[in-house]
């Protein structure tokens, strides 16, 4: 009796710690719109991140984390499913199937929130040409191209 309740707590604590692993790496459903909250753009490395906050004030943080000695293409993923209640930084493979999943989430943002001629703009125009309300539309579209750059391969 004894080894069965043993048993059957080891699995409950497997299949929470399963489940816990999966909130904290998947993406999360937020609810439209969505708003920019915060952006950040590291000239000298290239670090880029981006903060979105859905209408109900939920928060998904991530960005690329550069450095001087790497290409844009290399610059690693890195997102906060829920930085108020799990602060855990999740790092997906490069060219993986969370970073597609994430290139789709900003090309609908993208194509609701940026006209095409402000696409245009971004595409063409460096960061410090912009105007500081460009600038955090910016990041999301730098991380976008980034991201659009390596599953074009």
């Amino acid at each position: 009796m004894t080894k069965s309740i043993a048993l059957a707590t080891l699995l409950l604590l497997l299949l929470a710690g399963i489940v816990f692993q999966y909130y904290i790496t998947a993406l999360p459903e937020l609810d439209q719109p969505i708003s920019v909250q915060s952006a950040t753009c590291s000239t000298e490395a290239g670090t880029i991140s981006v903060t979105f906050e859905d209408r109900d004030g939920d928060q998904f943080h991530f960005g690329v984390r550069g450095s001087t000695d790497s290409k844009p293409q290399a610059f690693p993923l890195f997102y906060i499913r829920n930085p108020k209640l799990v602060p855990y930084v999740y790092w997906p493979s490069v060219g993986g199937p969370d970073e597609r999943a994430l290139l789709r989430v900003l090309d609908g943002w993208i194509q609701r929130n940026v006209s095409p001629e402000a696409q245009a703009r971004l595409a063409q125009a460096s960061p410090e040409a912009l105007s500081p309300s460009e600038a955090d539309v910016a990041a999301v579209y730098q991380i976008y191209e980034i991201l659009q750059a390596r599953h074009r391969r």
